[in-house]
């Protein structure tokens, strides 16, 4: 019928094959979903540690870093287990080694241990 009525009925001809082929899939997102709710980001580490246990030393330096700063360097420590930058929590202690200040705590995320030395300027 096709080759008959091609001349006459084309544009109907292709509709019908149109209607005949199967739809085609819908393409997929790309990116990530996230399957379960999470925490919301950096939000358990925008706090200060329990207890900050200091020698004498180290406190003196601890004393002179301004509060948005000390808050900034106990949010910027790697943890090897995490494998990333988190904070550091849970009784802190520290000490003055080689003229840093070092400070040892655990992990926010994962509850390890984590150290953060911090140079005198």
């Amino acid at each position: 019928m096709e080759e008959k009525y091609d001349e006459n009925f084309r544009i109907v001809f292709e509709a019908i094959k149109q209607l005949l082929e199967p739809p085609e899939k819908p393409k997929k997102k790309i990116g990530y979903t996230v399957k379960e709710k999470q925490k919301a980001y950096r939000k358990s580490m925008l706090q200060k540690p329990d207890g900050l246990i200091l020698t004498p030393q180290a406190r003196s330096i601890w004393e002179a870093i301004p509060g948005n700063v000390q808050l900034k360097l106990l949010n910027n420590v790697w943890c090897f287990n995490c494998k990333e930058t988190t904070g550091i929590g849970g009784d802190v202690t520290g000490k003055v080694a080689k003229g840093m200040l070092v400070l040892h705590g655990k992990c926010t995320r994962c509850g390890l241990a984590v150290a953060r030395v911090i140079e005198n300027e």
